[in-house]
């Protein structure tokens, strides 16, 4: 069995760090997305 997968760009902005910036981006898109998995 093969799996297909959608590589998404999301981005996400902070005045206090890059770190907060993806924690909000994540947060964001969790609230649309099923099953978000990372990918680099």
């Amino acid at each position: 069995m093969e799996s297909v997968y959608k590589v998404i760009e999301i981005i996400g902005s902070s005045k206090t760090s890059w770190e907060e910036a993806a924690k909000n981006a994540v947060e964001t898109a969790a609230k649309s997305l099923k099953e978000l998995r990372v990918a680099e």
